[in-house]
């Protein structure tokens, strides 16, 4: 039974990866390595542990909680810092193409444990030298670029890298990772905001992620053996990032999941917003909210089982077809049972497009230059995360009427759901099992 030590022997002609040699594209790796395809459990384990402390759950999700504190105790502008958030998540989501080549080139383990440091560095920034809402703003955004070791683009090649048959399971496993680090940071942020300020807490709570991925990285994170399974010209199968855009099926991909994504955090973000327009109760508001994080969580976890058994693009349309129930039953009934039920079907899709659309990638373009294609449909529902709530913020905060709103999320969905249909088997050709590959 093969295990993850790498100390094994070694045939003629190979060379045996260590701890200051990770493994990597350009490394020759032990046929020991290609065995731990599909059981690369540790790998999967550390990768888990740096999406706990991704920047949406100790960035986006604790944001709310900051700012509230923040204005309570300075007199910055409240409409200030409540629209920081949205320069931070487009400026990693701009980097996130030029990480993707980083994690090509040097590889994802040297990356984690530079990106570690780097991510405590900004939150020591962010809470030490910001003086007003200016410098709020701007050491926001570089905290977020700063953060590149704790974004879901790093994890998601590990993944692809390290799994082919269970490669499905994988990514929802890590994505799951980062729904328990949601339920997490808020709680702690204020816990240390109430003990210490929010100065203080943005810096400890910098610390303790900084230091999970830093640990994470130094002690279970190994570059995924491309080159065990590597082709004759020495490369892992698959198209460069210039043969990739040159596909329409790469095109389609980016488009399909701005617009899943742009629709469904809009709505996800924007719930309790739309509950009160509505004149429904706080508590019911509340109630839905956080069924509609449990429905993320399991999402998820269901989207990795089905990926690996159905057909991807097919799998994805559960992600579209439960939302557009969601937004068609609330055209015509807008009751509290039927809002926790709406809620339920958005937060399930949007937990489930992210697993998917790594997945898509990996079968659509192979893995030769992952980390930089992966990267460009990262910056696409980067920018809808950023852009979605936003519109429908700005639609309800001038009193557009809710039924026209759903009308066009389902317009959008509608969309998303015909370029799924048009992809075919042949627009993924790399489905190859890769553990075979490995081996051979």
């Amino acid at each position: 039974m093969s295990t993850f030590n790498l100390d094994s022997q070694v045939p003629p002609g190979k060379t045996r990866a260590t701890e200051d040699s990770p493994l990597r594209a350009d490394a020759p790796v032990s046929e020991n390595a290609a065995d731990r395809i599909d059981r690369a459990w540790p790998v999967l384990l550390g990768a888990g542990l740096c999406m706990f402390c991704g920047q949406p759950a100790v960035v986006l999700f604790t944001f709310g909680t900051f700012v509230r504190e923040i204005v309570a105790s300075t007199n910055w502008s409240p409409v200030e810092l409540a629209a920081a958030i949205a320069p931070a998540t487009i400026l990693a989501s701009m980097l996130a193409p030029f990480v993707g080549r980083f994690a090509d080139k040097i590889g994802i383990r040297r990356l984690a444990l530079i990106g570690g440091p780097a991510f405590a560095l900004g939150f020591g920034l962010l809470g030490s030298l910001s003086v007003s809402s200016t410098t709020f703003i701007a050491l926001l955004a570089i905290t977020c670029g700063l953060g590149f070791a704790a974004t879901p683009l790093l994890y998601a090649q590990l993944a692809t890298g390290w799994f082919a048959r269970r490669r499905g399971l994988a990514l929802s496993l890590i994505f799951a990772c980062s729904s328990l680090g949601v339920v997490f940071w808020s709680p702690f942020a204020i816990q240390l905001i109430g003990l210490y300020g929010w100065r203080t807490a943005y810096a400890v709570m910098g610390l303790c992620a900084g230091t999970i991925i830093s640990l994470s990285a130094l002690l279970l994170l190994r570059d995924p053996p491309r080159s065990a399974r590597a082709g004759s010209a020495g490369q892992a199968p698959g198209l460069t990032l210039s043969e990739a855009m040159r596909r329409a099926t790469f095109w389609k991909i980016l488009a399909i999941f701005f617009l899943i994504t742009g629709t469904l955090a809009g709505t996800t973000v924007n719930l309790p917003v739309i509950l009160q327009k509505i004149d429904i109760p706080a508590q019911t508001a509340a109630m839905a909210v956080s069924v509609a994080g449990l429905a993320m969580l399991i999402g998820r976890l269901s989207a990795g089982l089905l990926l690996d058994r159905w057909f991807a693009p097919r799998v994805t349309c559960l992600s579209v077809v439960l939302p557009l129930l969601a937004f068609a039953t609330l055209l015509f009934d807008q009751s509290r049972s039927t809002f926790i039920i709406a809620a339920m079907l958005v937060g399930f899709g949007l937990g489930a497009e992210l697993d998917a659309a790594a997945y898509i990638v990996s079968r659509g373009f192979g893995l030769r230059a992952f980390g930089a294609i992966y990267g460009m449909v990262t910056l696409s529902y980067g920018l809808a995360s950023a852009i979605g709530p936003g519109a429908m913020g700005v639609a309800f905060g001038a009193s557009v009427a809710p039924r026209l709103i759903f009308s066009i999320s389902i317009g959008l969905l509608l969309t998303a759901l015909v370029l799924l249909l048009t992809i075919r088997a042949d627009h993924l050709p790399y489905g190859a099992t890769l553990s075979d590959d490995a081996r051979n």
